[in-house]
């Protein structure tokens, strides 16, 4: 690569990562493109160069917070132990990562609450789509390898069941946890309790 392309690569992701910030301080509506090209100290004619409408920033930003996600994934699936302790590994990943409401959670949850209300596909929302794709096939080498350690029930239908899993405990942790601040009442299960409660019923439900 060259210098030049060197130059514009890291311009290109100062200003997704200046976006994603603003984004999750401010959220996507109230954020300008002008607000954006400050913080990144460009001038918002670049910015448009590179960006040409804000979803498209929006996009770009949402598959940069999820790539982190797609890595972890791939070093669980070439990680040592069983199926089911791999399983169980990325689920204490997921419950670790909701109890510290990370800004990446934050985010996720509300760029894809975001999409689901736009009134036409946001542009690029493809490459979103393909790196959760990605996500899901990374879980390809586990499933056949709890059919063959036997370390998951042989009567179920394991891809299934582990993509239900997975999808589910993601969206549970953070609906329940994110949210927690204005629907937890004071005589509820705390969350944590739950979500814990709820990753031990699923296991429970895989294991051979």
């Amino acid at each position: 690569m060259s210098k030049r392309q060197q130059n514009k690569e890291e311009r290109i992701q100062l200003i997704i990562q200046e976006a994603e910030r603003l984004f999750l301080e401010n959220g996507f509506e109230k954020v300008q493109m002008q607000d954006i090209a400050d913080a990144a100290g460009i001038g918002v004619a670049t910015l448009f160069r590179y960006f040409p409408k804000k979803d498209q920033l929006i996009v770009a930003a949402a598959v940069k917070n999820l790539q982190p996600t797609l890595e972890r994934f791939e070093q669980f699936m070439h990680g040592e132990g069983s199926a089911y302790e791999r399983l169980e590994a990325i689920l204490n990943h997921f419950f670790e990562m909701q109890l510290e409401r990370t800004n990446h959670a934050r985010f996720r949850e509300a760029f894809e609450s975001y999409a689901s209300f736009v009134a036409s596909p946001l542009p690029g929302i493809e490459t979103y789509i393909d790196v959760q794709r990605q996500i899901m096939q990374t879980l390809e080498p586990l499933i056949e390898d709890g059919k063959r350690d036997g370390s998951f029930r042989s009567d179920i239908d394991v891809k299934v069941t582990v993509v239900t899993i997975i999808n589910t405990f993601g969206t549970f942790g953070n609906n329940i946890l994110l949210k927690s601040h204005i629907s937890y009442l004071e005589d509820d299960i705390e969350p944590a309790v739950q979500l814990r409660a709820l990753k031990e019923m699923f296991l429970a439900s895989i294991r051979a």
